[in-house]
């Protein structure tokens, strides 16, 4: 027989992974929906072409017997130290005999070694102890856990998040404590909250030209006109929108919701995020976009968990978003790389009534 060996998966790997996931029995440890065809599976294979993403699949006597997907973040400078493993799935005839843990000592040795990441995550069954001790065997430690988080045979299920660090990669210090400067009592302001347009994008690149407004999110100072442009002008989801807040005509902040994934399995999920100038911080700005994000997830897109992150010394955030029924449910370690160092991220979910009591 064969020895197993392990390469990159690619978009002639299709129609066996369709066959290998036919099995029902693969999709308690996964996130595929049932009955998915070829054209799924080359569509997923081809979100995985970027060098920074290590698709892999095991081979042994010339059938692909176990996938593994890691994805990275290239396109997002602030988090281009973390990939997460989105899948490690093993035929039901090859468990328990080194394959999986094959899979992921390949994927670990590739992100120490060659792919220069310092943060790996993955999402597992919250309630799965036996997966807790298999990541732990890696030097995954948990982070938290995230509320009924996906749907599986007919039940939402909790998801636990989990990482491991290398910190001899892309070595930095921890950031500087994001400053927040006390505002005085100042006199009311009248807050207009309406859907962005392409034609929003001087005044986005403006906010975020604010290092307040950055530092407190995900962006960054530098990022240009023409970028923004691009991002409101494929706004066009009818289960995202895009918020832009004005006073006095002038745009002074913005917000979004977006689904978390385009698996039915979350089609439940949303995240948020949102971004104030720093001129207009403590203002009421950023409880009036939220105020409209989750309108537009409660009432009309039928989102009944809304998620997001936030930097965990962002207290002024972290106390308007708990007024508004977010709770904390873990803590990513080395989230994001903020003002030349590290910084931590909570994770923070909202359910709706209805689901918080099914």
């Amino acid at each position: 027989m064969n020895a197993l060996s392990i390469r990159r998966a690619d978009s002639k790997d299709a129609p066996a992974l369709a066959s290998l996931f036919a099995d029902a029995a693969m999709q308690h440890f996964t996130d595929v929906p049932p009955h998915t065809g070829v054209a799924y599976w080359e569509q997923r294979l081809a979100d995985y072409t970027d060098a920074s993403h290590l698709p892999l699949v095991a081979i042994k006597d010339g059938a692909v017997i176990g996938l593994a997907l890691l994805q990275a973040f290239p396109n997002h400078i602030r988090r281009k130290h973390s990939a997460s493993i989105r899948m490690l799935a093993v035929s039901t005839a090859h468990r328990r005999t080194g394959v999986g843990r094959a899979l992921i000592e390949a994927l670990i040795r590739a992100c120490d070694d060659w792919l220069n990441v310092r943060r790996i995550e993955v999402a597992i069954d919250a309630d799965s102890a036996a997966l807790h001790r298999y990541y732990a065997s890696f030097g995954f430690v948990a982070e938290g856990r995230k509320c009924k988080d996906i749907l599986h045979a007919g039940q939402y299920v909790d998801v636990a998040v989990l990482s491991r660090m290398n910190e001899g990669n892309l070595p930095a210090p921890t950031a500087p404590k994001l400053l927040i400067a006390k505002r005085k009592k100042l006199r009311p302001i009248k807050i207009a909250v309406r859907p962005a347009t392409s034609d929003d994008a001087d005044a986005f690149a403006s906010i975020f030209a604010s290092r307040s407004a950055s530092s407190g999110t995900l962006q960054h100072p530098y990022t240009s006109t023409d970028i923004w442009h691009t991002r409101l002008s494929s706004n066009t989801s009818t289960r995202q929108v895009v918020f832009a807040a004005t006073v006095n005509g002038r745009v002074v902040g913005n917000a979004g919701v977006h689904p978390v994934s385009d698996n039915p399995r979350q089609r439940h999920v949303c995240g948020v995020g949102l971004g104030v100038t720093d001129a207009y911080q403590s203002r009421g700005v950023g409880r009036a976009l939220m105020n409209a994000c989750l309108d537009f997830a409660d009432h009309w897109a039928n989102y009944a968990r809304v998620e997001l992150t936030v930097h965990a010394d962002n207290t002024r955030a972290i106390k308007l978003y708990e007024s508004l029924g977010f709770v904390v449910e873990g803590q990513h370690r080395d989230f994001s790389f903020r003002e030349g160092g590290y910084v931590d991220a909570l994770f923070m979910g909202r359910l709706s009534r209805a689901l918080a009591t099914c």
